[in-house]
């Protein structure tokens, strides 16, 4: 929730007119999670699309496919734990897709509030700031 936080008022606002597009997908990851306890009140930015993912696919598939991404990282990433990738994020280029295999990011990082810094960063390199 830390993170969504952050990324609420550190990135989106301050970014505001930014062309960003977030992605924020939710799964249960901790004994007591669950969609009733969905955090929705902490990313409202209309640029933010939410996801719930209840069988971890998309967690487990980026945690799967990391070591394709490993010179992209950010310099603080800790190496993650867990069956699935969670509280990270990942920076694509305008226009990138989804395909078979997961498209490899610009950088990521894990967890978000260690690598907040690179993601700042990668964001104002985007977005030409």
């Amino acid at each position: 929730m830390t993170a969504a936080r952050w990324a609420q008022h550190d990135l989106l606002q301050t970014y505001s007119s930014a062309d960003l597009r977030v992605y924020a997908i939710w799964f249960n990851m901790y004994a007591g999670d669950s969609r009733a306890k969905w955090p929705g009140a902490l990313l409202t930015d209309p640029r933010v699309t939410h996801y719930w993912d209840a069988g971890r696919a998309v967690g487990t598939r980026y945690l799967a496919e990391l070591p394709a991404f490993l010179e992209r990282r950010a310099e603080t990433t800790l190496v993650p734990a867990g069956d699935a990738m969670w509280d990270a994020f990942f920076v694509y280029e305008r226009g990138s897709k989804w395909k078979d295999p997961v498209p490899v990011p610009m950088s990521w990082g894990y967890p978000i509030m260690v690598t907040s810094d690179q993601l700042l960063r990668d964001v104002e390199a985007t977005i030409g700031k």
